[in-house]
């Protein structure tokens, strides 16, 4: 009886940690890029930003995200603000969408944002942080890290130099 027990706890171990190893090669990582940035709003200790997000999602299967926390930087790892998803969303299986989220600026992010733009008219930014995803067998906290250019909207930069 010891050694069915034994055999049985072996056999579901391997078949387990099979599926974790068959899991992990499964995902693949979506491609994130910046389309946009708005300017939403001003304040006295600095402001909110929407960033428009292209998520393109390789996977076979749809992308169910929870919550999202993200840090946008510019190149030289001057942080312009961060964020947290408002609300959940999905990205189909092969295919991909638009997410606006939210981003809390500083004053100081901002205006190296637009001394960074006053050069060629674009930024160069960072933007990285991590999701949470909604899966049968559990909610994975999967990060990410992607960089690009944008070209922020002329008035914007001109009221920030």
């Amino acid at each position: 009886m010891d050694r069915v027990l034994s055999v049985t706890i072996a056999v579901a171990g391997i078949a387990l940690s099979s599926c974790s190893r068959i899991a992990e090669h499964a995902f693949a990582q979506p491609t994130i890029g910046v389309r946009s940035v708005k300017l939403k709003s001003v304040g006295l200790s600095g402001g909110s930003i929407e960033l428009a997000l292209a998520i393109a999602n390789p996977n076979p299967y749809p992308l169910a995200v929870q919550h999202a926390v993200y840090s946008f930087a510019l190149r030289d790892s001057t942080e312009v603000g961060h964020g947290e998803s408002p609300v959940a969303f999905t990205v189909p299986a092969h295919d991909s969408t638009v997410v606006a989220l939210p981003v809390d600026v500083s004053w100081q992010g901002l205006r190296a944002a637009a001394r960074d733009a006053s050069r060629d008219g674009t930024v160069d930014y960072v933007l990285k942080g991590s999701v949470t995803l909604e899966t049968p067998i559990g909610n994975p906290n999967i990060p990410f890290q992607t960089s690009g250019r944008f070209t922020p909207p002329p008035s914007l930069v001109r009221s920030l130099n």
